[in-house]
């Protein structure tokens, strides 16, 4: 990036099961994040010059849905500086953030905060209301015979997808159950590490010794959602969703709120009470495309753009956040952003190069799967734990030497991937 701006400071609650009323989780994580940028939260709202709250489900449950932020926030005492509201899937709360830099860099004022929350959203445990999660699984066949069609009818349709699915990818029948009470995204993201299974040879085994990895970096994290570390053959044997995604490796529901102070050069020079202040090298939003199914995806289109912007490669990062809503985005999102090529990339994930020690230490926090996915929070907790490793403040999870940290984020599912993608790349400033 051209110009100089930075994040000097983030909050975050433990993300939970619940989490208590949008006003206290709101209060707990922005109170944190301003006291860590050198700020009084009583005394000193209003210097912040705009805020981006990025919220998805809290119009369907309370308040009036065009206008979440303000009816929370004005609640806490932010009044007359503009709140915008954000909403853009999982990455919501890195668009916040990415307008609330764009805000900063355009001189509009020195000071702007990003905050990102969400609570239990509405269960989506059917495809039924949802024909366009249904397009989105790639040659699954079940899209076009599942939405809309008569309840009696839908047991032997699901037979005749499963006999498909095991045919056509070559797994066991009884591998191909369809787990009850299930995220219809699982179904996307079990198909899409099928096909790629089938082409590159990732085996079950490695998506659950990454699994495991993941949720192991989860126990030193006290402010994850699960902290329970699990052998890999563990992971295999626990309840299936649908195959080759097990319970373990998929990404839980959750409550929690995360925020992040950002700053201009000007601010910052002329505030020597800024402790550890992060650079922001690379802060770029994308959108899906219609594409084949091994072309390159979003992920490495919004990889590839932080990147250029911020002069750096993949061998630069030394920490890295990615979103594992399932732990096949582990996989996925390594290949597509660079780090080591496709057809190597479930060796290279199951190796321990991403575990905590390892040459690309990935999800230190615990990722999705084990910290949590309150949907409107997740990027900036992505963000949180980045600013923890390149402040060395992680504990027993620090990564040595961090200098650089990423965070790559998708929301929502049109064709074959994310709507919408944020990336960040951040770097201790010296």
């Amino acid at each position: 990036m051209k110009d100089r701006v930075y994040i000097i400071g983030v909050g975050m609650t433990p993300i939970v099961k619940q989490g208590g009323p949008y006003e206290q989780m709101c209060r707990t994580a922005i109170s944190e994040a301003i006291e860590d940028a050198g700020l009084n939260y009583e005394g000193d709202k209003a210097a912040i010059g705009g805020i981006w709250y990025g919220n998805c489900g809290q119009g369907m449950l309370t308040s009036q849905h065009s206008v979440r932020g303000q009816v929370i926030l004005r609640r806490l005492g932010f009044q007359c500086m503009p709140v915008v509201n954000v909403e853009n899937a999982c990455a919501t709360a890195t668009t916040a953030l990415n307008q609330a830099i764009q805000h900063v860099l355009a001189g509009a004022s020195d000071l702007a905060l990003a905050v990102g929350i969400e609570k239990i959203m509405p269960d989506l445990t059917t495809l039924d209301d949802h024909p366009e999660i249904a397009a989105a699984i790639p040659h699954m066949g079940l899209a076009s015979f599942w939405v809309g069609c008569e309840q009696d009818r839908k047991q032997q349709y699901i037979e005749k997808w499963r006999k498909e699915k095991s045919e056509t990818l070559g797994i066991p029948y009884e591998q191909t159950d369809v787990g009850k009470d299930r995220s219809p995204f699982m179904d996307y993201y079990a198909v899409k590490a099928l096909k790629l299974m089938q082409k590159y040879g990732y085996t079950q085994e490695q998506l659950a010794r990454i699994c495991a990895k993941t949720h192991h970096h989860s126990t030193m994290n006290p402010k994850a959602q699960y902290r329970k570390d699990f052998t890999w053959e563990e992971v295999m044997n626990d309840k299936p969703i649908t195959y080759p995604l097990t319970r373990p490796m998929c990404a839980p529901t959750g409550e929690g709120c995360a925020a992040a102070v950002v700053c201009s050069d000007r601010y910052l020079k002329t505030h020597p009470q800024v402790k550890d202040p992060l650079l922001v090298l690379a802060s770029v939003l994308v959108s899906g495309r219609d594409r084949g199914d091994f072309e390159q995806d979003i992920s490495g289109r919004g990889a590839a753009i932080a990147f250029r912007q911020a002069g750096l490669g993949p061998k630069d990062i030394d920490v890295l956040e990615l979103h594992d809503a399932t732990t096949f985005g582990e996989i996925f999102q390594t290949a597509q952003a660079g780090f080591c090529r496709p057809e190597d990339a479930g060796a290279y994930c199951a190796s321990g190069a991403t575990a905590l020690g390892g040459e690309l230490p990935t999800n230190v926090s615990g990722g999705l799967i084990s910290r949590g996915h309150p949907v409107g929070c997740t990027g900036l907790a992505q963000v949180y734990e980045i600013a923890a490793q390149l402040r060395g403040r992680a504990g027993d999870r620090q990564v040595q030497k961090a200098k650089v940290g990423m965070n790559i984020n998708g929301g929502g599912l049109i064709g074959v991937e994310e709507a919408a993608l944020g990336v960040h790349i951040l770097r201790k400033a010296e």
